[in-house]
């Protein structure tokens, strides 16, 4: 284990300095044409600039500490040119240039710069831009009409949907005269169709589309209120919400005239008067008639109200509901065991979310809308396969259990064998006798020396001549620097009532203290080594 550690804090230690000493690399330029990369990788090695290639050579690192400036340099050159093209084409002039060059080019440039229009899009990563645009015909019958195709290649797993998709077959069309919209195809990188023939919007293809994506965000939009209103108080995952609606999309356009018999008004008045004055001579005598007429005409105005109804539809014509509630579900005991208690919600709180649902969703009975809020277990198979694995039952183990618990069960072994071998060691051992049983004069030695006896003595077959011995050993050393250290070590009081010889004396019994418990086993030895000596018998 301690080698273990030692490697694993060598190798952590010598990746952090070859972390810190590695240069920090960043992207000069990326998603590079083949030809492009060439000739940067060429300019990098005329200025001695370290590179690296990643991603098949389409992307180029160097140091960041030049990044910024060589990006600025390059740029200033050109680089990198790109396969696509613009208007940039027109910069120089080329004198002697045909009129089908001419016409080429701006073709060239005009795929250019939708190609750039194109690519500005989040979802694409690269796109191609290809038009057809016909020669000029002397009488509209022969004419024929411009197309175009885009090919696009997306970012990962991104797409586009549809209406993006209408957006650039208008961005092309808009670009080009002449074109319609529905001569753009537009195809992926897998050379899917994603564009569809231009309909009029009027069609009832077109308006069965529009209709149904229009029903599908209002049910999405009721949906999404009222789940995240029944998240926010029954929790995340204890509600079902699931709307939908029924739109009228009758288009309505209706005109009414209302007239007022009571409101009258004189609009015209024509009156006529005539007299005739008759004289018969014929008889005699003389006859004479005379006549009046009178006709007199007046036209009346009626008032009238006209009221023109336009409805284009959309509006909500009957909505659904439904709701599921979950109840609570707690953990008890029952019999010194844990279990699932299930509690359905009570009635009151049931008809307040039934209330609150309603007023959420802009509940109309006129309408004949239904709201329909129920409360349903839902189905708590994890909860109880949690539940018994706290109660310890017998659960087949997964391949990913098994495979931890072997893991676990090798590494205690590992361990084992390794804290047994450290044991077994000599050093490690001899340490390990030596603590548990010391040779017994050792400890008589060790206890005097607690005691503050002289351990020397105390010791079986020490006499003083043996001491007298052991004082040979010690070096000559100055006496009054030897009483001077005594003096530091002693108690002011105590050190005035001694002798030199006592303050001698005093400090070589605390050099054999501190050599006895810092050093037992050489000191046993040197006990050990004048025993024997005071053993062997003296020659006469």
């Amino acid at each position: 284990m301690i080698g273990g550690a030692v490697v694993v804090a060598i190798a952590a230690i010598v990746l952090i300095i070859g972390s810190a000493n590695k240069t920090q690399m960043g992207v000069l330029f990326s998603e590079l044409e083949a030809k492009d990369a060439a000739t940067i990788t060429e300019k990098l090695r005329e200025r001695n600039i370290q590179y690296e290639l990643q991603n098949n050579g389409s992307t180029i690192l160097i140091p960041q500490e030049v990044l910024h400036d060589t990006r600025l340099a390059l740029a200033s050159e050109g680089l990198p040119e790109s396969s696509v093209v613009g208007y940039e084409l027109f910069d120089k002039t080329n004198l002697g240039m045909s009129d089908f060059v001419q016409k080429l080019n701006y073709r060239r440039a005009l795929e250019g710069e939708l190609a750039r229009t194109i690519n500005s899009i989040a979802e694409v990563n690269k796109a191609r831009v290809h038009i057809v645009i016909p020669e000029k015909a002397l009488f509209d019958k022969d004419q024929k009409q411009p197309s175009a195709s885009v090919v696009l290649q997306f970012k990962g797993a991104k797409s586009i949907n549809k209406i993006n998709v209408e957006g650039i077959q208008n961005l092309v069309a808009s670009s080009i005269e002449g074109l319609d919209p529905g001569a753009v195809t537009v195809v992926d990188q897998k050379g899917q169709i994603l564009s569809e023939p231009q309909r009029d919007k009027n069609s009832l293809a077109a308006m069965s589309d529009t209709q149904y994506e229009l029903q599908q965000k209002v049910d999405q939009y009721l949906t999404s209120k009222v789940q995240s209103l029944l998240d926010g108080v029954l929790g995340v995952g204890n509600s079902v919400v699931r709307a939908t609606t029924e739109l009228d999309f009758q288009q309505l356009e209706k005109t009414e005239e209302k007239f007022n018999p009571d409101e009258q008004v004189i609009r015209s008045e024509q009156q006529i008067e005539g007299r005739s004055a008759a004289v018969d001579s014929l008889n005699y005598p003389a006859t004479n008639s005379n006549s009046e007429n009178r006709n007199k005409i007046t036209n009346y105005e009626i008032s009238k109200t006209v009221e023109k109804i336009v409805n284009n539809g959309g509006g909500i014509k009957r909505m659904t509901v439904a709701a599921l509630i979950n109840g609570t579900t707690k953990v008890i005991e029952e019999n010194g065991e844990p279990k699932l208690d299930y509690k359905a919600r009570p009635q009151e709180q049931m008809l307040q979310l039934n209330q609150i649902i309603k007023n959420a969703v802009g509940y109309n009975p006129t309408r004949n809308d239904q709201v329909s809020v129920e409360n349903i277990q839902f189905d708590i198979t994890s909860e109880e396969e949690e539940l018994q694995r706290l109660k310890g039952n017998d659960l087949p183990l997964s391949t990913e259990e098994i495979i931890e618990k072997v893991l676990i069960v090798l590494a205690m072994i590992l361990a084992i064998w390794m804290i047994r071998k450290l044991i077994m060691s000599p050093q490690v051992r001899s340490r390990i006798d030596w603590v548990l049983g010391p040779p017994p004069e050792v400890d008589q030695a060790l206890l005097a020396t607690i005691r503050g006896d002289d351990p020397l003595l105390l010791m079986p077959g020490i006499t003083t001549s043996s001491s007298r011995q052991i004082e040979a050993y010690e070096p000559s050393v100055d006496r009054e620097a030897l009483a001077e250290m005594a003096r530091r070590k002693l108690d002011e009081q105590t050190a005035g009532e001694l002798t030199e010889d006592d303050y001698i004396k005093e400090e070589i019994n605390l050099r054999v203290k501190n050599y006895l418990l810092d050093k037992p086993v050489d000191a046993a030895r040197l006990l050990k080594l004048v025993i024997q000596q005071d053993n062997v018998p003296k020659k006469k």
